[in-house]
């Protein structure tokens, strides 16, 4: 879906509204660059209002279409932005907390994170109740959203809403980047007292060489902000990734209702 750009005097003024796929970001990078040389801008102004997700790829994406307007000596204004979305902006970005990684073999590798105080996690035991096939920028939209709603059943404030979804598109974002396909599991799940969503990513890629050193910020080998699996992990309760050479990555995360 196209971004309307309108043309005020000398600026531009780009009002996003809906959700945008990968696509969707490039064409508005690409149509506000053009514009802003072809009518000598002297700035644009993008209104991400509409936005109730902003991962590590429309954070990128932003970003690039600030530093290339300035190269053409015009200025960007990104307004609009929820309290909610910059919640989990500033989460995912975050440095990350002092977890310790157990040692990892070389042929596979396992690390579980958990906030302090919750005890042992039981990931393997909840039965999906949701399923979603991630093989495109699409999929990951999609994915994000059926988080969310299933989430919404809990009682999950709007900011912890956003915080699921933003690390649901994350991990997805991870299969189609280096797996291509994989699929999504959405499930409530319980632990004694407490309530709570937990997503598992399945992918039968490649597998990651290194996880210790993929969880690392601003580690990437797609040249991106190497946010995505660190940014995952500091958003949600408890995180865990097992990956073998050869057979496949699965991140299991959940999030704990309040």
């Amino acid at each position: 879906m196209r971004v309307p750009i309108l043309k005020q005097r000398d600026y531009l003024i780009a009002s996003i509204q809906s959700a945008l796929s990968d696509e969707d970001l490039l064409q508005l990078r690409d149509d506000l660059v053009q514009q802003v040389g072809k009518y000598r801008s002297k700035g644009a102004i993008v209104d991400v209002t509409v936005l109730d997700v902003m991962d590590s790829f429309a954070v990128r994406t932003l970003r690039a279409i600030a530093h290339m307007i300035e190269l053409r000596g015009a200025e960007t204004v990104i307004v609009g932005i929820q309290p909610e979305v910059a919640f989990a902006m500033v989460q995912l970005a975050s440095p990350s907390r002092t977890w310790r990684p157990p040692s990892t073999s070389r042929r596979g590798s396992r690390i579980s994170t958990a906030r302090p105080g919750r005890g042992p996690t039981g990931m393997a035991s909840d039965a999906p109740e949701r399923l979603v096939f991630i093989g495109s920028a699409a999929d990951i939209v999609a994915a994000r959203h059926e988080g969310r709603s299933l989430a919404s059943r809990l009682g999950f404030s709007s900011s912890d809403l956003t915080v699921i979804a933003t690390a649901i598109s994350e991990v997805a974002r991870n299969i189609v980047e280096y797996a291509g396909r994989g699929e999504i599991r959405l499930s409530l799940c319980q632990q004694g007292s407490s309530l709570g969503v937990c997503v598992v990513a399945y992918d039968k890629g490649p597998g990651i060489p290194d996880v210790e050193k993929a969880l690392r910020d601003g580690y990437s080998t797609h040249k991106g902000l190497g946010l995505g699996l660190p940014g995952a992990r500091r958003l949600m309760d408890e995180f865990e990734i097992a990956s073998q050479i050869g057979g496949g990555t699965t991140v299991t995360m959940k999030k704990w209702a309040p």
